[in-house]
């Protein structure tokens, strides 16, 4: 939704400026139509991009990282929406009611993690157990389920094969859970503070001074 906004606060800026220019040209070249929309064209683009600029090292600054570790991230994040995507694929072509109830928790936490750390970059070094390890793992055992469970002979050691992958993705998904833990810690944490906080408030009926609540 931010990023939405701020394409939306930069369209708002560029439009007019670029209608400025444009009448400004037009009337000081003499009505030269095209040398008017060429000029009013660059200006909006230059525009545009110094507002992005601008806007991303805002945001850059709040995040506390430079361009390169966004770069970086920006790249990891890219290649999990691939991965996440060959999960849902596996999981929508499972057909047992319990094993797609697992598929779709799996599915529902890595999303929650894509989505934190998408909306705040500088969580990713919280998470890159998750994104190193056991992302690729959910995503090669949930493919190899899918794949087992769809053959059209199921012998003895195809169902094995089945029920040890089904077991191992269990495990994993209780380590994505970890994963997510990891992540929202910082945030619980914080969540304590202010709980407490608001017990000392509600007891003594008086707000707490900054000392005070810096030795909570």
């Amino acid at each position: 939704m931010k990023s939405i906004l701020a394409v939306f606060f930069r369209v708002l800026i560029t439009a007019p400026s670029m209608i400025f220019v444009w009448v400004l040209v037009y009337f000081l070249f003499h009505r030269f139509f095209w040398l008017s929309s060429a000029v009013s064209i660059f200006a909006g683009f230059i525009v545009y991009q110094s507002m992005k600029w601008v806007q991303m090292r805002k945001f850059l600054k709040t995040q506390r990282l430079s361009r390169k570790e966004y770069r970086f991230i920006r790249k990891n994040l890219k290649e999990a929406r691939l991965k996440i995507k060959r999960l849902q694929k596996a999981f929508l072509s499972v057909r047992n009611i319990d094993t797609f109830k697992l598929f779709y928790d799996m599915y529902k936490l890595v999303r929650k993690i894509y989505g934190l750390i998408k909306k705040e970059p500088k969580r990713f070094y919280q998470a890159e157990s998750f994104f190193y390890v056991h992302l690729d793992s959910m995503v090669e055992l949930a493919e190899k389920y899918a794949l087992l469970n769809a053959q059209p002979i199921q012998n003895k050691e195809i169902m094995q094969s089945i029920q040890e992958t089904k077991r191992t993705l269990k495990k994993l998904n209780h380590e994505v859970e970890k994963d997510l833990y990891q992540l929202l810690s910082n945030d619980m944490d914080e969540l304590q503070f202010e709980l407490e906080y608001a017990k000392h408030s509600i007891d003594r009926k008086l707000p707490l001074s900054r000392e005070e609540r810096r030795h909570l």
